[in-house]
């Protein structure tokens, strides 16, 4: 998989650039894009863990009731069948043994 956004040294100033790969647009550059203390840079981690946590735990959830609605799902086509095959029975038995 290709990377989203490359890192490069400014031929200038020598310091860091971020540039957008599929696009070539620069993302930012210099020191602005660090955070400015480690209290900081602690609080952004925090943030980013809390967002991950809150993703997952959405992921589960949406997981379990994928469960529910897929057997939902199959029951009603079940029936549907049971009830064509009720209203369209075979012409002769011995199609009714290949269904």
């Amino acid at each position: 998989m290709a990377a989203k956004e490359w890192t490069v040294h400014c031929p200038d100033c020598g310091e860091r650039i971020r540039i957008d790969a599929k696009t070539g647009v620069v993302i930012a550059h210099g020191k602005g894009d660090q955070p400015a203390s480690f209290g900081e840079a602690a609080k952004q981690r925090e943030e980013r863990q809390a967002g991950k946590k809150d993703a997952f735990t959405d992921a589960m959830k949406a997981e379990k009731g994928r469960s529910d609605e897929l057997d939902q799902l199959f029951k009603k086509a079940s029936e549907e069948a049971d009830k064509e095959e009720n209203e369209n029975p075979p012409d002769s038995p011995m199609e009714d043994r290949w269904r």
